[in-house]
């Protein structure tokens, strides 16, 4: 007999692949995003308090038996339902992080999302981090005394879609946020003692000069100016996730229109290098750590770092036209991993395995099937 099913969420990040998923809310409640393909057609709700607290007596149950019989036995036999494969993930990392989902757990009143993220810390004691989305737009509500409600009930920190910081491009992508409130989530956050982390997404402004310009200048002035408010550059962290069109997403509607254009990978390497350029002395930690950036070198303290991560940049501009678009379609075929691991004969080979015979292939047509390429990641 199986212990409890419960729900999970479509989606986390990528640093909490190894996190017990308490799913909180549904899906997400603006769903507006243009390159958002994740909950389109999904209906947003709150989930009732008890049912959430049901699910996590479900996921201690189905953790004691991993434990006791192990997490392939126990799955195959049937005696913990399908979705404990993630708790057999959090037991393997020693149990140590819980994420709260889906799109805006931190819509649920202060006092509620408190009483779960106490039980989830009752329940599983060996828990040192807990983590959630949070919606700008949300968090700017928030007082930071709201805030600190859930901080001393053990929320550690709150990881908020950016994606921009210029208006202008906020707008364009219906992000349902401005700038403003950007800085004032990060603020509300800071202030109450939690970690904060943005993501950025090089390439949204398209490549148009002006948007493209604001997209990057205006998206260092807001992590400079939330930048202020940490303690360390430990406590603020921004994840780059470069902007992709996926198929069937409003924005690809936009660029089969016209009036949107995906910037390609050397293109973005730019925006990050200008970006991180235009950081100066703001202290934060920059993290590249999925699937859709070109180079995950990209990683490090700032501003103590910037010489080495614009290094890497540099490296990759710097590169013959030809081999750096070569790279770019390397990377966004799974060949290459790194800038380094473009020089290994095997992975060489590999690459020249994957591409037409009888032709070579031009700059122009290698990078705009790189860029195509990235929408597989999301």
């Amino acid at each position: 007999m199986s212990t409890p099913s419960f729900e999970q969420g479509p989606i986390r990040p990528p640093s909490e692949a190894h996190s017990l998923l308490v799913r909180v809310t549904r899906n997400c409640a603006w769903n507006r995003c243009t390159f958002c393909p994740v909950y389109k057609g999904a209906e947003f709700s709150l989930r009732k308090p008890d049912e959430i607290m049901v699910d996590v007596e479900a996921m201690a149950e189905a953790a004691a038996v991993i434990a006791e019989r192990g997490a392939t036995e126990a799955v195959a036999a049937g005696l913990v339902p399908p979705e404990a494969f993630q708790v057999a993930l959090f037991l393997r990392d020693d149990a140590r992080t819980v994420f709260l989902q889906d799109a805006d757990p931190c819509a649920l009143k202060s006092e509620r999302l408190a009483d779960v993220i106490v039980r989830v810390r009752e329940r599983f004691p060996s828990v040192q981090r807990v983590t959630t989305y949070g919606r700008a737009a949300t968090l700017a509500r928030r007082s930071a005394e709201q805030l600190r409600l859930v901080a001393d009930a053990g929320l550690t920190r709150v990881h908020v879609g950016m994606e921009s910081g210029a208006d202008e491009v906020l707008e364009a992508v219906c992000k349902g946020c401005t700038s403003a409130q950007l800085l004032e989530a990060g603020r509300h956050v800071l202030e109450a003692g939690m970690e904060l982390c943005y993501y950025f997404m090089p390439g949204l402004g398209g490549r148009a000069r002006q948007p493209a310009r604001a997209h990057v200048r205006e998206s260092a002035r807001v992590v400079r100016s939330v930048a202020a408010y940490a303690a360390t550059e430990r406590r603020f962290t921004v994840r780059l996730r470069t902007a992709a069109v996926v198929p069937g997403s409003p924005l690809a509607d936009q660029a089969r229109d016209g009036s949107f254009s995906l910037p390609d990978d050397v293109e973005v390497a730019r925006e990050i290098r200008e970006f991180i350029e235009l950081l100066g002395d703001a202290r934060l930690r920059l993290v590249s750590d999925h699937a859709l950036n070109l180079l995950p070198e990209v990683d490090g303290l700032l501003p103590g770092d910037r010489a080495r991560l614009v290094g890497y940049l540099d490296e990759f501009l710097g590169m013959d036209r030809i081999e750096r678009a070569r790279f770019a379609l390397g990377r966004r075929l799974g060949i290459f991993y790194s800038l380094e691991a473009r020089h290994e004969p095997a992975r060489q080979q590999m690459l020249r395995d994957a591409l037409p015979t009888g032709r070579l292939l031009g700059e122009r047509e290698m990078l705009d099937t790189a860029t195509v390429l990235r929408s597989r990641f999301l």
